[in-house]
């Protein structure tokens, strides 16, 4: 999802803009050594064909290895809408209140993408990459990699790719990530939000 995220950088508006800052697109140590053309992976360009913001590029590129075998299964309109028309993310550690922007596009092929994060003052930052693989009613799955860092304590670092599941309960108007506890046993609340007239 390294290619996904690198996009990021030209999103208007975005928190991880403010000054050249690291944010969804933050890069991890690495050596200086550059990568023989064998290890380049093949990458997609995929054309974006509706999304939920208007400050991104019209097309995206993708590690192709990291393409779903098939396009977004969808089986709920309303599900289709709260994701299109989403209010942000928010990881509790870093703030109920502030969220941090969340960009879902549907591109050539029939896959839908999610791309988000938030960010703290202090420096936390939460990262989402990844394709949209099924949306139902009350849930989608997300087929990609979810980050943490220095959230709540300064040197926790999280990583892990995967397929996630969110989902609506008790009528609330998020979706909440299922696996509280997949990072060192703490329990963690990420919720991607959708205006309250669509519960």
């Amino acid at each position: 999802m390294r290619r996904l995220s690198r996009l990021c950088t030209i999103f208007a508006g975005f928190w991880f803009l403010a000054a050249g800052s690291a944010g969804l697109a933050h890069a991890e140590p690495t050596s200086q050594q550059v990568p023989s053309a064998s290890e380049v992976p093949a990458l997609s360009k995929l054309k974006v064909l509706r999304s939920s913001r208007e400050d991104v590029p019209h097309t995206i590129t993708v590690e192709t290895a990291e393409i779903p075998d098939q396009p977004t299964r969808l089986f709920d309109q309303l599900g289709m809408m709260r994701l299109m028309q989403n209010q942000g993310v928010t990881l509790q550690w870093i703030d109920w209140d502030k969220r941090g922007p969340v960009w879902v596009a549907v591109v050539e092929g029939g896959y839908w993408t999610l791309l988000g994060g938030q960010k703290s003052d202090g420096g936390a930052v939460l990262d989402l990459e990844g394709f949209i693989t099924e949306i139902g009613t009350d849930y989608f799955d997300f087929q990609g990699t979810i980050r943490m860092r220095g959230a709540p304590d300064a040197e926790r670092v999280c990583r892990d790719t995967r397929t996630w599941r969110f989902e609506v309960t008790q009528n609330r108007s998020y979706y909440r990530l299922r696996e509280f506890e997949w990072c060192d046993y703490l329990t963690d609340y990420i919720d991607v939000y959708f205006d309250p007239s669509l519960r």
